[in-house]
């Protein structure tokens, strides 16, 4: 998984650092972004109901140990694949706000029962993109930005991939680079109006406390230095007051 606040609101489908095994669980837009591996579906929606606020009601019929790895999948879906066979219903309040999840008995086949109105922005249906679109998905088709200097040195290119950017970010040894890849990248956050808005977009549901955890896991004794940065180069609101909140946090030890 990605760190820093710009690389955890942003790069939700990145990968773990080797020494630290993923776990996200990410509900925005009513689609559900799941990376964990062996842990109870239970716990799962536990924080399923955390951020979105919804109720759980009933129990989990076959409480169990579960690897996933999916981004932004409609949460329906997302809830059929965690659950197996057991039944459930999505309910939803005024605004599309899910407001419960109602566990229900296991049939031959699964089976999801949606009351009232889900979200304008998913549309009914199966296959459908998820909006604003996978992160992860958005990463991959970017096009490679131009660098120059150390950090050209370092990727061997005069262009790098924003998923090189990353890794640059988390661990390669000199700090320079370390700093002016994320530096690289935070601008090319700004300036790609689609990319900023599925940042913010993933930012607005996922609390400080969940971001700090991401970027220790991921940056470790780094983390303080990249949600710094983060911090001084944005120029977003939205980001610089999560990367203060999580600055504050890696700062307190909490």
């Amino acid at each position: 998984m990605a760190a820093g606040v710009f690389l955890a609101g942003m790069l939700t489908g990145a990968r773990a650092a080797e020494d630290a095994p993923a776990r996200v669980i990410l509900y925005t837009r009513d689609a559900l972004t799941v990376r964990v591996t062996g842990a109870r579906n239970s716990e799962i929606l536990e924080e399923l109901s955390r951020q979105s606020g919804a109720d759980i009601r009933g129990q989990v019929r076959e409480p169990n140990d579960v690897t996933a790895d999916f981004d932004s999948v409609p949460l329906p879906e997302a809830l059929a694949r965690l659950l197996g066979e057991q039944n459930f219903a999505l309910v939803y309040g005024k605004g599309g706000r899910l407001k419960a999840i109602r566990l229900l008995g296991g049939g031959s086949q699964p089976s999801t029962q949606v009351a009232g109105s889900p979200p304008s922005s998913a549309p009914s249906g199966p296959g459908w993109p998820p909006f604003p679109g996978s992160l992860s998905a958005l990463i991959d088709r970017h096009p490679p930005v131009p660098v120059a200097g150390a950090l050209a040195d370092a990727i061997g290119s005069p262009s790098a991939t924003l998923r090189q950017l990353i890794d640059l970010s988390l661990h390669h040894e000199d700090p320079a680079v370390r700093a002016e890849a994320l530096r690289t990248g935070i601008g090319t956050l700004d300036g790609d109006p689609e990319l900023r808005s599925a940042v913010i977009g993933g930012l607005e549901t996922a609390d400080s406390a969940f971001l700090t955890s991401l970027l220790r896991s991921a940056a470790s004794e780094r983390s303080e230095d990249i949600a710094a940065q983060v911090l001084r180069d944005t120029r977003f609101p939205e980001i610089r007051l999560k990367a203060s909140s999580v600055l504050q946090r890696l700062r307190s030890g909490s």
